[in-house]
């Protein structure tokens, strides 16, 4: 993943490694994912280079993985881009970007409540 200024943003591979893992209805694999991407290029990535992007987004925290075997199972760790970028503010910007969505004019009394809460749910 890159970085642009202080949101998290994708590469072009990583996005569609979410892509096949938000698709997919249950954990897959690196296999899975690369049999996916395969399928709709020309020239075929290497199960190496899937293997490592897979790696790289569960260790930035966008996938899930459970060993399974010698091998991972992965799930996505949030449900969208969005959610991603959003999670990445916050863990950057903490309890300021709570406090700043909160504090907006324009949010409705139930969100700012939902605000307050998962600021002191979180840890």
């Amino acid at each position: 993943m890159s970085r642009k200024g202080d949101v998290l943003a994708l590469g072009p591979l990583e996005s569609e490694i979410m892509r096949v893992c938000w698709d997919a209805d249950t954990p897959v694999t690196v296999r899975d994912v690369l049999g996916t991407l395969n399928a709709a290029r020309s020239r075929p990535l290497a199960y190496t280079t899937v293997m490592t992007s897979m790696g790289r987004l569960a260790d930035k925290g966008a996938l899930d993985r459970t060993r399974v075997g010698r091998g991972f199972m992965y799930t996505p760790a949030v449900a969208d881009e969005a959610a991603l970028a959003v999670r990445e503010v916050l863990r950057t910007h903490g309890n300021a970007a709570i406090t700043h969505f909160a504090a907006e004019a324009s949010v409705d009394p139930g969100l700012r409540d939902r605000l307050r809460r998962l600021l002191e749910d979180s840890p």
